[in-house]
C-alpha cells in the first residue's frame, strides 16, 4: 500500500478540533469550522463556511479530480455532548493531549477524531488525483448530537452524492445498520389541592407512577420479542420525571420523559401510537387525569444494502489496511447516515475509536486508529472513484 498519510498533519488537526469547545448545548461550531475550512484551504482544497447562525456552521471542504465521475460524502460532526462533572475527568477534558498513544479530551472518539481522519485522507488524495475521477466532499457538520440541523442543512443546499461516510466511532468496523430514537415527552395533568386534603385533587404524579408502571412491562416485553441480526432489539426507558409546585399542594402536573431506541424497520409514528394507547388505559384507570403525548426528538433508524458498492469497499479496504476479514455490523446508537440514507443516499457508519469512549469521562483514541482510518477512508475513495482503465 503506497499510500501516505501525513502522521503530524492528522494529529495536529486531532488535537487542535478537541481544544475547541463545542459542547452541544449549545454548539458554537464556527470557530471549530473555520479553522478546519482553513488548514484545508491551505493545501488548496476548496472549502466553505456554512453558517447556521451567529454560532453554529458547518465546513464543507470540496476536492474537485477535474473529471467527471461519481460523488463522495465523508460527513462527520464538530459538536460534542458536555464535558459533565470536570473532577471525573483525569487529564483536561479540552486540552488535547497525546500520550502514550492515544489522543484524549472529549470529542477525540465522538467525532472530532473521524474529521481528522477524513482530513487526512483528503491531503492524501490530493497527491493522488491523476487516479480518480468526480470529487469529494469532507462535511464536517453541527448538531449530530441534538437535532442533526447541520447535516438536515447541508443536504438541502447540496443535495445527493453518489456514496456517503460517516466517521464515528465503531472500532473500524463496517456498520451497515443503526438503531434510530424516539424522545417522547408525555404530560399528565390532574387537579391541584391542599395536601391536607388530597381527596380534593386528582395527583398528576400518581398517574404518571402508573404510566411508568406500564412502560416498564413494555420493556420487558420488548426484551422477549424480535430483534434485528445487526442491531439487536429495540427498547424503551423512562429517563426524567419532573412535576409538582410545593410540597404540601396536590400536583396538578407531572412529565415524564421517555427514550425509545428504534430498530431499521419501524414507523415511528405507529410507535407512537402505542404510547398515547398506554396513556388511554391508564387515564380509564385514574379518572380525572389526562395525558397528552408529544414527540421531542426523532432521530432515523436506518439500513443499507450490504450489495451496495459503499459497502463493498468498505469492507475491501478494512481488508487491504487491517489485514483482516470485514463483516458488516450494526451500530445501537443513531447517527446522521438516518438523513443521509432518507435522502436517497447509501452510506455506512465507520471511524476511529470505540462507541464505549464517547460520552465518558477520559475520552479518548487510539492514534494507530487514527492513522488506520485515515488509510482506509483514501481506500474507499481510491475505489468508488478511481479511473477505469
Amino acid at each position: 500500500m503506497d499510500v501516505h498519510i501525513d502522521r503530524e498533519f492528522l494529529l495536529n488537526i486531532a488535537s487542535a478540533l478537541v481544544r475547541v469547545n463545542t459542547e452541544n448545548p449549545p454548539g458554537r461550531e464556527l470557530e471549530a469550522a473555520s479553522f478546519l475550512a482553513e488548514r484545508l484551504a491551505d493545501l488548496g482544497i476548496k472549502s466553505t463556511i456554512d453558517r447556521l447562525d451567529s454560532t453554529r456552521a458547518n465546513a464543507v471542504c470540496i476536492l474537485e479530480s477535474g473529471r467527471g465521475g461519481p460523488t463522495l460524502l465523508f460527513n462527520s460532526h464538530l459538536d460534542t455532548v458536555p464535558v459533565g462533572d470536570r473532577n471525573g475527568w483525569q487529564v483536561e477534558p479540552l486540552g488535547g493531549l497525546i500520550r502514550d498513544g492515544r489522543l484524549y479530551g472529549r470529542g477525540s472518539a465522538d467525532a472530532k477524531g473521524s474529521i481528522a481522519a477524513m482530513a487526512a485522507s483528503l491531503k492524501a488524495l490530493l497527491n493522488a488525483q491523476e487516479k480518480i475521477c468526480g470529487k469529494v466532499v469532507l462535511a464536517a457538520v453541527a448538531d449530530e448530537e441534538v437535532s442533526s440541523i447541520g447535516t438536515k442543512a447541508f443536504i438541502s443546499k447540496y443535495g445527493k452524492f453518489d456514496f456517503a461516510v460517516v466517521g464515528e466511532p465503531t472500532g473500524l468496523r463496517v456498520c451497515t445498520a443503526h438503531k434510530g430514537r424516539l424522545e417522547l415527552k408525555v404530560r399528565v395533568r390532574g387537579k391541584p389541592a391542599h395536601a391536607g386534603m388530597p381527596q380534593e385533587g386528582v395527583n398528576a404524579i400518581f398517574a404518571a407512577a402508573s404510566y411508568c408502571n406500564e412502560i416498564e412491562r413494555m420493556a420487558d416485553s420488548l426484551s422477549k420479542g424480535d430483534g434485528h441480526p445487526l442491531v439487536g432489539k429495540p427498547t424503551v426507558a423512562v429517563t426524567m420525571i419532573s412535576g409538582g409546585v410545593k410540597s404540601n399542594v396536590i400536583p396538578d402536573e407531572c412529565v415524564i420523559i421517555i427514550d425509545r431506541r428504534l430498530i431499521p424497520g419501524e414507523d415511528h409514528e405507529v410507535v407512537k401510537a402505542f404510547f398515547e394507547n398506554v396513556a388511554l388505559k391508564v387515564m380509564r384507570e385514574r379518572r380525572g387525569t389526562d395525558f397528552s403525548v408529544s414527540i421531542a426528538q426523532y432521530h432515523r433508524a436506518t439500513e443499507v444494502s450490504t450489495s451496495e458498492p459503499v459497502v463493498r469497499a468498505a469492507l475491501e479496504a478494512i481488508s487491504r489496511v487491517l489485514k483482516v476479514r470485514a463483516d458488516p455490523s450494526g451500530l445501537p446508537a443513531y447517527t446522521d447516515l438516518g438523513w443521509i440514507v432518507a435522502a436517497g443516499m447509501p452510506g455506512v457508519v465507520l471511524g476511529p475509536g470505540e462507541l464505549s469512549q464517547a460520552h465518558s469521562y477520559n475520552e479518548s483514541v487510539s492514534i494507530h486508529e487514527l492513522e488506520a482510518a485515515a488509510r482506509i477512508y483514501y481506500e474507499i475513495a481510491l475505489e468508488l472513484l478511481g479511473k477505469q482503465e
